[in-house]
């Protein structure tokens, strides 16, 4: 015989009240991601990066030393993360361009189907592009508030960061030892925008990684390793390193412009190279 209360499970079963389990949860989406672009994914980690600069912490009194190294600290940061964000965007870019070529080259796709995919493309790239400049813009206005903080407690700061420019962004003549590609960034792997015959002269600026910007004229500049190259003339020396007690604000700073110069340089290259549609890397 059955139990009353088992007796009752069944009723509550018989009109559909037993709870029954959680169906599966679905895959999580990608805030903000637009489903129909295929770089989705790496636009939000961009946008995430941009965010992480936030905005200025809000204070009555200037920052003290320690409080305002610990904010360029986590400037530095969040500047290296939007870089290493901004150039995987920029490569998802390159390669969907790519491959919608290559499948019109194959007959995989339409002409008409190319065309019309290449210009969502493009629209793409115009919005990252965008949002780019406005990180750069967020950039440059917190720029004017730290240098004044971190001028106030180091005198001479700024002069030594202008001088330290100078000296990064001189550039020197060479001549390419034989043909060479210039690349999207300082990167075997990225994008090739343009490339130099054996002997073209060209202006060189050390970058990161034994590369260097190259820029050999009009519609030819980029990155390459600076091995490739014999100088012409030798490189001004830099700018020694300050000393005393405000030396780590020194150097955090002239990180932090060095960081926001390199943003801002990669940002002018790839709207160089999304207004050929990459033509010369393809």
């Amino acid at each position: 015989m059955l139990r009353p209360a088992l007796l009752g499970l069944l009723a509550l079963g018989a009109a559909g009240c037993i709870p029954r389990p959680p169906a599966p949860a679905s895959p999580p989406r990608v805030t903000g991601a637009d489903p129909a672009d295929s770089c989705g994914p790496q636009v939000v980690v961009f946008v995430s990066a941009g965010d992480l600069l936030g905005e200025p912490p809000r204070r009555q009194d200037p920052p003290g030393a320690a409080e305002l190294a610990a904010e360029l600290r986590r400037e530095n940061a969040a500047l290296e993360r939007l870089q290493i964000a901004f150039d995987a965007l920029l490569y998802c870019r390159w390669t969907e361009v790519r491959v919608i070529r290559a499948d019109a080259a194959s007959g995989a796709i339409r002409s008409a189907e190319a065309s019309r995919r290449l210009a969502r493309a493009s629209g793409h790239v115009n919005g990252d592009l965008a949002r780019a400049r406005q990180f750069r813009n967020r950039l440059t206005e917190r720029s004017t508030r730290i240098e004044a903080a971190v001028e106030r407690l180091a005198p001479g700061t700024n002069a030594a960061l202008l001088a330290e420019r100078a000296a990064r962004e001189a550039p020197a003549r060479a001549v390419a030892s034989a043909p060479i590609a210039l690349r999207l960034r300082p990167d075997l792997g990225a994008p090739q925008v343009g490339r130099v015959a054996a002997g073209t002269e060209v202006s060189l600026r050390p970058s990161t990684g034994g590369f260097a910007y190259i820029d050999a004229g009009i519609g030819a500049q980029g990155y390459a390793q600076s091995g490739g190259f014999t100088l012409l003339q030798a490189r001004r020396a830099p700018v020694a390193e300050g000393t005393g007690p405000g030396r780590e604000l020194r150097e955090l700073a002239a990180s932090n412009l060095a960081k926001r110069d390199n943003f801002a340089e990669s940002l002018d290259l790839a709207e160089r190279s999304a207004a050929s549609g990459f033509e010369t890397g393809l």
